[in-house]
């Protein structure tokens, strides 16, 4: 059988080795795409060299544009070479413009499509990321579900396609990558306690006031303990156009982004993380950590019914004051893992692929 992958971001390459390594182990040929949305050689080339995933046969080059602008290239591009991968089927994962356009572009071909993490739902139609996972939901024949929330929101959507509780293929690529996590060097030395935060998210770095209000928290957060920042490049873009350097705490460290590695060395380390992102949300509670999740909705509900997410919203003052408690006096807390984050996700998928 021939699979074929499409992926198009960070998270995805991630997700992707965990796949990946368990067609190694079978007799299938994996062909990966690219659809070259990160570009940047620390959000893409450093990811396949570290996970250890074989480079992509082909790279689609799009590297911008609108949601839908993207979508479109992505489709047409991809559609070009589908005839010379001839694939038998076609795997998308998670939620990125670049996912609708392969999935739209498999589905045109007559080519059987999976989606690896479907059923997530934040229910927050302000999210793109919101559309782009029903849209690639409702034309899927496979949907491998990370969590039990998954299931019921495609039979309460009256989604058609093949449902499979299959488990998490970050979890998977994080179990088998401990060990090196465990033992790496960081160029920087680390304070003994500190927290670290990673944020992208439109609501908090797209706008000036909004941006502001994000630093105006960390730096009280970094009031109590010191606090890493790791720049993604979109906030790094942002802090310059809008001149809000200045007002960063000396408390806080700005560093540029890290490698899959190091990064996870650095979160392995932290005393709490703060963020805005959905795949460091599923890490956190694997390794049974305190995550503060500075959105006020998550389409990963597991992350907090297992004990270490917790939902902030910035403008609520009492959310505030949680972090601020929890920073002033860190807590050990209890967390369950959820079913089936085992690290054997990518061997599922791909015996039931078979």
């Amino acid at each position: 059988m021939k699979i074929c992958s499409v992926a198009a971001a960070r998270p995805n390459f991630v997700k992707l080795a965990a796949v990946h390594h368990a067609i190694l182990q079978s007799d299938h040929e994996h062909v990966i795409v690219h659809t070259g949305q990160h570009y940047d050689p620390l959000f893409s080339d450093i990811f396949f060299e570290q996970l250890n995933i074989a480079l992509p046969s082909h790279n689609l080059g799009i590297h911008g544009g609108t949601r839908e602008e993207v979508i479109a290239a992505t489709e047409q591009a991809f559609s070009a070479i589908l005839p010379s991968i001839k694939p038998d089927i076609v795997l998308v994962y998670g939620d990125v413009n670049g996912a609708v356009g392969a999935a739209r572009a498999a589905k045109k071909a007559g080519i059987r499509l999976a989606h690896v993490e479907a059923g997530l739902r934040s229910f927050d139609a302000s999210m793109p990321e919101e559309h782009n996972r029903i849209l690639i939901d409702n034309i899927a024949d496979l949907l491998f579900c990370s969590e039990q929330s998954g299931m019921r929101n495609l039979e309460k959507e009256h989604i058609s396609g093949e449902r499979f509780l299959v488990g998490n293929t970050m979890i998977d690529t994080l179990v088998r990558m401990l060990p090196h996590i465990q033992d790496v060097a960081l160029p920087f030395a680390l304070p003994e306690h500190f927290a670290i935060a990673t944020l992208h998210r439109p609501s908090n770095v797209d706008q000036p006031e909004d941006f502001r209000r994000t630093i105006d928290f960390l730096n009280t957060i970094a009031g109590h303990m010191p606090v890493i920042f790791p720049l993604h490049l979109r906030a790094r873009k942002n802090l310059d156009a809008f001149g809000l350097s200045d007002i960063i705490s000396k408390n806080i460290q700005l560093i540029d982004p890290l490698g899959y590695i190091q990064f996870l060395h650095l979160v392995t380390k932290s005393t709490f993380i703060l963020t805005d992102s959905g795949g460091l949300q599923e890490e956190a509670t694997y390794l049974k950590k305190r995550c503060f999740t500075l959105r006020k909705n998550t389409e990963r509900p597991s992350t907090i019914e297992s004990g270490s997410n917790v939902l902030i919203d910035l403008d609520h003052a009492a959310d505030v004051e949680q972090v601020v408690a929890f920073a002033k006096q860190p807590e050990n807390i209890s967390v369950r893992v959820p079913e089936l984050w085992d690290g054997a996700t990518g061997e599922r998928i791909v015996k039931l692929l078979a």
